[in-house]
């Protein structure tokens, strides 16, 4: 989830450096390398080098008839509609790439994410293409430190919720998933438990449309196994345990 000024420059493309050189630019309005390296923090050198990567980009000019070089950034709105008119063109193309494709040289893919940053690509892998279906999950407790980690997983819960995606789980009945509970109804959660003696779950299993998402927050590790047989293999373990509740959950 995007949730910085930086990290929305970036969604459009560019790298670390570009987007900090941009911002800083537009802070400053009107700038030299000079004057701008020292405020992205950057290298004078390096700055340089960003600023011809961000004209070619269309990001950023330089000022024309001025003693010394100087660089100004097109307004942010502009740039973003640069953007989006260039994603426009390329979808135009779509049918044409797909024309060229080979479906039956589909293979399942299994993606691998370490670390916390890593971890939360995991949990926004499929955000939108999800959005205004149903996400079903066998889900896990959670640490103290795991919360804190994942900011009680609230971006994640919002990023759904924002998505019109619904969540269909089984969770273990533990206080730390206590807050979770209450707040179902408002991320569009529909959650049954099971008793700790049955479930002990550490790690979460969601099942999206094409792709199963398994994920160990304690130890930031996340799988992703973009396949459709297992999907549906793991969808219909799901429902039947949804379905015999009288037999795997409390009361």
């Amino acid at each position: 989830m995007i949730t910085t000024e930086e990290g929305a420059i970036k969604a459009l493309g560019f790298s670390e450096k570009e987007a900090k050189v941009y911002l800083a630019l537009l802070e400053i309005g009107i700038g030299s390398a000079v004057s701008v390296s020292k405020r992205a923090g950057i290298k004078r050198p390096t700055t340089y080098i960003i600023f011809d990567e961000l004209i070619s980009k269309g990001a950023v000019f330089i000022i024309p008839q001025s003693k010394k070089k100087l660089y100004r950034a097109i307004p942010p709105q502009n740039l973003f509609e640069l953007y989006e008119e260039r994603f426009n063109r390329a979808k135009r193309v779509l049918p044409s790439i797909q024309a060229i494709s080979k479906q039956e040289s589909y293979k399942p893919q299994v993606l691998l994410y370490e670390g916390i940053e890593g971890v939360k690509k995991a949990f926004e892998y499929g955000i939108k293409r999800m959005a205004g279906k149903e996400i079903k999950g066998f889900f896990a407790k959670a640490s103290p430190e795991t919360l804190k980690n994942f900011n009680n997983f609230q971006d994640y819960g919002v990023a759904f919720r924002d998505n019109n995606i619904r969540i269909r789980g089984i969770a273990p009945r533990d206080q730390s998933l206590v807050s979770f509970r209450q707040e179902d109804s408002s991320y569009l959660r529909k959650i049954k438990e099971i008793s700790k003696d049955k479930y002990s779950a550490n790690i979460s299993i969601e099942i999206g449309d094409t792709f199963v998402r398994l994920t160990d927050s304690a130890n930031f590790q996340g799988l992703i196994i973009e396949n459709p047989s297992i999907t549906n293999t793991f969808g219909e373990i799901f429902e039947m345990v949804w379905e015999n509740e009288t037999k795997y959950l409390s009361q």
